[in-house]
């Protein structure tokens, strides 16, 4: 089970890249529109399809400095621990 509810990742969608559960909108985009100063409220106005909780959780990995492949490779594979702000991934001991 992906610790991150609000994300989900399937070859299929978007070419394997995180999305917001139920959609086909990348995290990705949702970084690129924070970084240029978009707010949360015009965000979810401009993707209705996205709740508020979704995009809470998003923003909340965004602050932690998560990459999109941390959070690719937490959502894919549980026995994977990311630790944040390093860029670093481990395995989890069995």
């Amino acid at each position: 089970m992906s610790p991150f509810s609000s994300i989900s990742v399937h070859p299929e969608i978007q070419d394997g890249a995180p999305v917001f559960s139920g959609t086909r909108i990348r995290v990705e985009t949702f970084y690129d529109f924070l970084r240029i100063g978009v707010t949360l409220n015009e965000f979810l106005d401009e993707f209705p399809s996205i709740t508020r909780d979704q995009a809470l959780e998003v923003y909340d990995l965004m602050k932690r400095q998560y990459t999109l492949e941390q959070i690719a490779s937490a959502v894919n594979g549980p026995q994977a621990n990311i630790q944040a702000n390093t860029g670093r991934m481990f395995a989890a001991a069995a």
